[in-house]
């Protein structure tokens, strides 16, 4: 009896030690990590035209580009089947004639989640939605403008236009990460993403009359990011 007792004791402990073998390999399982890194990189903006550039246009005032360059840094997280990133990015351009110049300035926050079409230890495709929020400021000013210290009552002083505007993007994108090195990899990102706010022009330092939206204010960005 004792010699049963004794064998169902060892097979007991065993079938005890097993199970909590199992159950830390399936936790092991369930909680993995995604790959972390921080990226930055340089790319492109296409916008399609400006609604507000018909307006600059019919002052006889040069318009918006609407190609920017653009300068990121972000983070990545990624899976086996799926990645995540998190950027800040910014851009800016001026434009000017013999009389007038206008400056533009833009930030913005993108989310960006893929599915990995392909995940190889050389090689990544992935696929999926961008989301942005952008905030633009655009200054229109006269290049002749003096400013006189002695004199800075704001009746007396003109010839500068500040507006701004906030717009939420959203739409697909790709993306083409070729791993070089083990501490190196190089991404190409494309995405297309539609406004889908109304973005309408507004002034921190005046009402604005006859203002005009920029719903349709689509853009194409093209970007090569370092991580």
């Amino acid at each position: 009896m004792k010699r049963i007792f004794f064998i169902a004791s060892v097979l007991l402990a065993q079938f005890t030690f097993a199970q909590e073998q199992e159950t830390v390999s399936t936790d092991e399982k369930k909680c993995v990590l995604p790959k972390t890194d921080i990226y930055i990189g340089v790319g492109g903006v296409f916008y399609n035209d400006f609604s507000l550039n018909q307006k600059i246009r019919a002052s006889g005032m040069p318009e918006i580009r609407e190609t920017m360059p653009e300068l990121m840094i972000g983070i990545n997280s990624l899976w086996e089947k799926y990645s995540f990133d998190m950027d800040l990015s910014t851009s800016y351009s001026n434009k000017k004639n013999s009389t007038t110049q206008n400056k533009f300035a833009s930030g913005t926050l993108r989310l960006r989640g893929h599915y990995n079409f392909v995940n190889k230890s050389r090689i990544l495709l992935s696929g999926g939605l961008n989301v942005a929020y952008t905030h633009n400021d655009l200054n229109l000013y006269s290049r002749n403008n003096d400013i006189n210290l002695n004199d800075l009552n704001p009746e007396n002083n003109s010839g500068h236009v500040s507006l701004k505007n906030d717009i939420f993007y959203a739409g697909p994108s790709l993306a083409f990460n070729l791993k070089r090195k083990e501490k190196l990899s190089i991404r190409l990102n494309v995405g297309y993403e539609f406004a889908f706010t109304n973005g309408k022009w507004k002034s921190d330092y005046a009402s604005v009359s006859n203002s005009v939206k920029e719903n349709g204010q689509n853009r194409l960005m093209v970007g090569v990011v370092f991580f």
